[in-house]
């Protein structure tokens, strides 16, 4: 796949107002952009047991990830008797078994159990083969799971490139979910990422909240299609979360000790506050003007456990952390789809500055990407 040379430039023009909107657009990056590269489905946490699944809506296609006995298989979430969804939750525990007629599937995707096969169906070891569900790509890079819709591809490995090392990194240092939620956006998928590309908001939309966090002496780097930007922490804030550390005997991140933040494309964003937070969200298209927001918060917590008082301090962090969090996202939320009723009002582009250089370097891909 490949990707243009990025060079921050002082103004360029965004991509179209009308690729926020065009339902045209939005089938082909589902074809082109989601369908091609490998996309974040969830953590090994939610497929540690045999018979452990999860589901994803990725370009337009429902697919699930199943644990066999500790192997994870992908297949689009379709059965090939009549159509029906597989597994209809999200995420859970069950046989591969379609819950319409009850076919059964192995790890090959190849249905072994078919009720009535003989009588009605006679369908031999090659007919049953002929049945089998359509394979989609699963690779782990720690304990993050990506799944790719396309047959060929890049590898996992590949695809991330040097970020590989940092989420196996935070695979280990961010073991322990505290607060999982998903909200939904009256806005393009595109605004939802857009929103923490840059800081250049943070003085007005996020004032008492994310501008005091940080220092905002901001530094960007860029590998293929994804980017890195990386802030001090306000010494306030520092010397807070230090503190916490210590007392609660975290164990913070030696080598994320700012705030860091990737963005692997095309929605996977992972914040890193101090080597001791960690936020995890995905902006999924649910139309052109709608989007998913989903957010998993991670401490640098191994043991989870500190006695009494100490699990009461950890309570009253993770409810900051939570409160924080969401505060900031509502605020992302209003801006975002604010922006997006004005997109739809205009025919020029945004123009993006010096501040703006990873909405740069997102808009380069996401034109490589679909050809626009």
């Amino acid at each position: 796949m490949d990707l243009p040379a990025f060079t921050p430039a002082k103004a360029v023009p965004g991509i179209a107002p009308a690729a926020y909107h065009d339902p045209e657009i939005l089938r082909v990056e589902e074809e082109r952009i989601f369908r091609r590269a490998w996309v974040f489905a969830g953590f090994t946490d939610d497929l540690a047991r045999p018979n452990d699944y999860l589901t994803r809506r990725i370009g337009g296609l429902d697919v699930l990830v199943h644990n066999f006995d500790g192997e994870l298989r992908g297949f689009r979430n379709v059965c090939t008797h009549r159509f029906a969804l597989i597994h209809r939750a999200g995420r859970g525990n069950g046989m591969l078994r379609c819950g319409y007629h009850g076919w059964t599937f192995d790890r090959d995707g190849v249905p072994y159990g078919i009720p009535g096969n003989e009588a009605n169906f006679g369908l031999d070891q090659a007919g049953r083969c002929d049945r089998g569900l359509t394979p989609v790509a699963v690779a782990v890079c720690g304990r993050f799971v990506f799944l790719r819709v396309a047959e060929d591809g890049p590898g996992l490995e590949a695809w991330l490139g040097p970020y590989a090392d940092v989420l196996r990194h935070a695979s280990e240092i961010f073991v322990r979910s505290f607060d999982e939620r998903s909200m939904e956006w009256a806005a393009n998928w595109k605004m939802g990422v857009e929103s923490v590309l840059e800081v250049y908001h943070a003085d007005l939309t996020h004032p008492t909240t994310f501008r005091k966090l940080v220092k905002g002496d901001w530094r960007c780097d860029y590998a293929g299609a994804h980017s890195r930007g990386v802030t001090g922490v306000s010494d306030r804030s520092a010397r807070w979360w230090d503190g916490v550390s210590g007392r609660l005997g975290f164990r913070p991140s030696p080598l994320l000790r700012d705030y860091d933040h990737l963005h692997i494309f095309p929605n996977l964003e992972i914040g890193f506050t101090r080597g001791a937070v960690m936020s995890v969200q995905t902006y999924e298209p649910l139309g052109p003007d709608r989007c998913a927001l989903s957010l998993r918060l991670f401490l640098a917590d191994p043991d989870g456990d500190a006695g009494k008082g100490g699990a009461a301090a950890r309570r009253l962090i993770e409810q900051g952390a939570c409160d924080l969090n969401v505060a900031l996202l509502r605020e992302d939320q209003e801006a975002s789809e604010l922006a997006f009723r004005g997109c739809r009002q205009t025919a020029r582009p945004a123009l993006l500055g010096l501040n703006e250089e990873r909405i740069q370097q997102f808009h380069a891909v996401w034109r490589a990407m679909t050809g626009a």
